[in-house]
């Protein structure tokens, strides 16, 4: 035989299939599996702390007021213990007074110095002072700040 007429009889080279994404292996099911939960996870406990932080928001929103609003010191007292009455134990916040309720706010953020929030054991006095703009500065730093105990 002729090498030509054998070369004729060959078939043309057909080039093979293109490889798809799927069926994917199970290696790569288990990796989305994985990737898929450490995600849900992720936005479970990044919403558990944005709602853990709602009361601090709405805290550090009121304070903003009262300060726009140049309130007195009563208003003051009553934010920062309506906020720690959610956090803390209701009937060993509420009785708080005196130099006891500072020194409580004090306790409670450990970024406040020993003289921070003292004009609040004046809120029953006759003629409590005016809060200053370090008073509020204080509150602020004790609503974002402050150690929320553990359950």
């Amino acid at each position: 035989m002729n090498p030509e007429q054998l070369l004729e009889q060959l078939e043309p080279l057909r080039a093979p299939s293109t490889i798809g994404f799927f069926p994917l292996a199970p290696g790569w099911w288990l990796v989305v599996a994985l990737v898929s939960i450490a995600i849900g996870l992720l936005i479970f406990f990044a919403l558990r702390r944005y709602q853990r932080g709602a009361y601090r928001r709405q805290g550090l929103q009121w304070l903003n007021e009262l300060e726009t609003q140049a309130a007195d010191i009563q208003m003051l007292s009553r934010a920062l213990k309506a906020t720690a009455v959610k956090v803390y134990d209701p009937s060993g916040v509420a009785g708080l007074s005196g130099d006891d309720w500072p020194t409580f706010l004090r306790r409670t953020c450990t970024k406040l110095d020993e003289k921070a929030l003292s004009i609040l054991s004046q809120v029953h006095h006759a003629e409590p002072d005016h809060p200053t703009s370090a008073d509020w500065h204080h509150a602020r730093l004790w609503m974002k700040q402050h150690e929320v105990p553990r359950a």
